[in-house]
């Protein structure tokens, strides 16, 4: 899954991690760098730390992990538990409304393992791995067999398809947008600036 021009985003991790009031796994600063916020394949979308000024956590990953931890105190994981405050960061999600996630109980977020919460099943299902080892396994269709094609991923970061969009291109296939100007003209300076 080879990253474009123009992707990853530059993150202070320092003042996300006092905000998010947790370290986040090196692997997952290395994705982030690299990649950024965007999605593969128009399926899979990862999420960024963002904060308010206040230092508190915001954004989409802020909003899926409300949601991860109301789902976490509804119907635990079997071995653990119902804690006040459930353990666990958002850090993607799917089409299907699926939310993938760390169970952030261990000190050392380097043995983080990866938990989705499947709304197909209204159940969690950990994984005793981290996230990229997660992304690599799901792409081999070790966790769900829509991926086991083996073909070259596509990652698109969200201002690549913004950028897209303002061309008149679909960023999901590169091809020309069929809907574009459909409902007025097309944002950004593709309009003749």
């Amino acid at each position: 899954m080879p990253p474009h021009d123009g992707a990853g985003d530059s993150v202070d991790w320092q003042t996300g991690e006092r905000a998010w009031g947790a370290g986040f796994p090196q692997d997952y600063k290395e994705f982030v760098a690299t990649y950024g916020d965007g999605e593969v394949d128009a399926f899979l979308t990862f999420l960024v730390p963002e904060w308010a000024e206040s230092a508190v956590p915001s954004g989409a990953m802020a909003e899926e992990t409300a949601e991860a931890r109301r789902m976490w105190r509804e119907k635990p994981p079997v071995g653990y538990g119902s804690p006040a405050t459930p353990p666990v960061i958002a850090w993607g999600m799917n089409a299907r409304g699926d939310l993938l996630c760390w169970v952030t109980s261990e000190r050392d977020s380097g043995r983080w393992p990866v938990a989705v919460w499947s709304r197909g099943s209204l159940a969690w299902h950990v994984h005793g791995c981290g996230m990229l080892e997660y992304l690599v396994r799901l792409f081999r269709g070790e966790f769900d067999d829509m991926w086991a094609d083996d073909g070259v991923r596509r990652f698109v970061h969200v201002r690549e398809a913004q950028r897209l969009l303002a061309a008149g291109i679909d960023p999901d296939t590169g091809e020309p947008n069929p809907y574009a100007g459909m409902f007025g003209p097309l944002p950004g300076p593709a309009q003749g600036d």
